[in-house]
C-alpha cells in the first residue's frame, strides 16, 4: 500500500484516503523498510524516503526480524504458497494482532488464502 501511496498511480488515491484515515491504527515490520527504502535511498530521493519514514515513525508498533517470525513467515508460505516478502509482512501482522491487510495486490494471488487475518486489496476498493 506503501508504494501505491506514493507513485501517483491508478491506486493513489485509494491508498492516501486509508492513510489519512485518523481511525486507523497501522503496524509494520522491518521487511517492508527493506522493500521500500533501501532504492530511493540508494537514488537520494530525499522526498520519497521522508515520506515512507513518516509513515514508519507514525506507527503504532513496527517488528524486528527475529527467529520466531522468521519461523512463523516460512510455516506461512510452506502453507499458503507465498513469496518470500508476503510471509514476512502476513506474518508479522498475524504476530501483531492486527485486523486487517491492505495490499495492492489483485484478488486471487496466493495471499488471499490466509486465514486469521483480513486481506483487502487497494482494487476492490
Amino acid at each position: 500500500m506503501l508504494l501505491s501511496a506514493w507513485k501517483r498511480g491508478e491506486l493513489h488515491e485509494r491508498a492516501v484516503s486509508i492513510m489519512a484515515d485518523e481511525t486507523r491504527e497501522f503496524l509494520t515490520c522491518e521487511n517492508v523498510k527493506l522493500e521500500v527504502l533501501p532504492k530511493p535511498a540508494f537514488e537520494k530521493r530525499r522526498a520519497e524516503v521522508e515520506f515512507y519514514n513518516h509513515h514508519f515513525n507514525a506507527a503504532a508498533a513496527s517488528e524486528l526480524f527475529s527467529a520466531a517470525l522468521g519461523e512463523a513467515a516460512l510455516a506461512l508460505a510452506k502453507k499458503q504458497g507465498l513469496a518470500a516478502g508476503e510471509a514476512f509482512n502476513l506474518a508479522s501482522a498475524i504476530r501483531q494482532g492486527a485486523d486487517e491487510f491492505i495490499t495492492s495486490e489483485l484478488p486471487g494471488k496466493p495471499m488471499f488464502r490466509v486465514s486469521g487475518i483480513k486481506i483487502i486489496s487497494l482494487n476492490s476498493l
